[in-house]
Order: structure tokens, then C-alpha cells, then sequence
């Protein structure tokens, strides 16, 4: 079986890819692309580019099956809350386990994984 790698990350830090397929799951996996916006942007953001990058991967939002969350500040919860709820779809929401992290940078507020099927 064949990995699908999409959304290449180099520069001065890690060498990595935002997200991975292999058969029938894709897997997402980011900080915000802008880390100087406020948590409610950032959120935005980085819920925009799990949406394109599932695209490219065969996949949507609507075929998510699990999130995980990182919050530097656990007081963040509450923002996120509405954001969320107004992304994904009241039909079939994807289930979402929320830890509390110590970022690698501390301008990143938040970090999502998704894990999708795909097909």
C-alpha cells in the first residue's frame, strides 16, 4: 500500500507534511499558518486548510471521523466551542478529544489532527 503525502512544510524548522493517506484514511495535522491572529483566526484558519487538504487527499469534512485538539490555555474552550460547532455538520459530527498542550511555539494557540476516510 502506497502513502499520500500533501502540504510540504521545509524551511529552517522540521521537514514534514501536513497531511498523510493510505488506503481508505487520510490524516491532517496542523498549527496555523498565521500565528500572529487572535485564537478565534487562527481556529478559522486552520479549519480552512484541514478542508483543502482533505480535498486533495480524496476526502471532506463531512467523511472526518475523529479530531484531536491542543489548546495551549485550556480558558480557550469556550471560543472554540461556536467555531466548531459552525464547521462541522449537525447531521454527523466527528468525534473530538481536547488535551491541553505546551507548544513547541508559543504563538501557536492551538493544534488540530483529523483523521478522515477517504473515497
Amino acid at each position: 500500500m502506497s502513502i499520500e503525502k500533501t502540504g510540504r512544510i521545509g524551511g529552517d524548522g522540521p521537514h514534514i507534511f501536513l497531511g498523510s493517506g493510505a488506503g481508505d484514511l487520510a490524516s491532517v495535522c496542523l498549527t496555523a499558518p498565521d500565528r500572529g491572529a487572535d485564537f478565534a483566526g487562527q481556529t478559522r484558519d486552520i479549519l480552512a486548510v484541514i478542508d483543502a487538504l482533505l480535498i486533495e487527499m480524496n476526502s471532506a469534512r463531512a467523511q472526518i471521523v475523529q479530531v484531536q485538539l491542543w489548546l495551549a490555555d485550556m480558558a480557550d474552550w469556550p471560543a472554540f466551542v461556536p467555531i466548531w460547532n459552525e464547521w462541522v455538520s449537525d447531521l454527523a459530527p466527528p468525534g473530538l478529544s481536547v488535551v491541553e498542550m505546551a507548544a513547541s511555539r508559543r504563538d501557536s494557540l492551538l493544534e488540530i489532527r483529523a483523521w478522515a476516510m477517504r473515497g
